[in-house]
């Protein structure tokens, strides 16, 4: 079966992905960058996808949340490489909540480097009247139609948890694998 490695060269892909976002981010094209962001999403999801029906496991599994780390790191850089955001305040989101990411892999810190980097990109495609805006906002309504169960089963308890982790100073690395998390036992 060719799922394994399909996933991998998914989840491998978010690397690129990434790095074109945050050039076109530099380089003010807006819709590449709404293709490309759009893109690193659906890879995300579909890469777990195939991963979950594939007949061996993928090599790149424990680096899936590092991937989804990485395209947001890049999109925090190329709004500050561009001047759309402070260069210094991007840099210190990246360099601080990068490090804390790799160094406790609570997916909590990912996901919130991610979420101050996509809401500050989708924000400057709403303030500049693009209309690839569209692009991105559809893609989210679509992913989170068909991940409905996955979100609000996995992803916000998974980031529930690991906010009250590390608020408590404890390892949390979220679930091992794809069944749903328990906000009240799981720790």
């Amino acid at each position: 079966m060719i799922r394994a490695p399909l996933a991998d060269l998914l989840t491998g892909s978010r690397l690129i992905l990434g790095v074109v976002a945050a050039d076109a981010l530099i380089s003010d094209r807006l819709l590449l960058f709404s293709v490309v962001l759009t893109g690193a999403w659906a890879t995300d999801v579909f890469d777990g996808r195939l991963a979950r029906t594939a007949d061996r496991p993928t090599r790149f599994k424990d680096y899936d949340m590092v991937a989804d780390t990485w395209v947001g790191a890049c999109v925090m850089a190329g709004l500050g490489l561009s001047g759309r955001a402070p260069l210094w305040l991007a840099t210190l989101g990246i360099v601080v909540l990068g490090a804390i990411y790799l160094r406790t892999r609570n997916p909590a810190v990912s996901q919130v480097l991610q979420g101050i980097a996509y809401g500050a990109a989708l924000w400057l495609i709403f303030t500049s009247h693009d209309t690839s805006l569209a692009i991105p906002l559809g893609t989210l309504a679509v992913l989170l139609l068909l991940e409905y169960e996955k979100f609000f089963g996995k992803v916000l308890p998974m980031f529930f948890n690991g906010v009250a982790a590390f608020v408590r100073g404890e390892h949390y690395e979220g679930p091992t694998d794809d069944s749903p998390v328990n906000i009240e036992t799981e720790t």
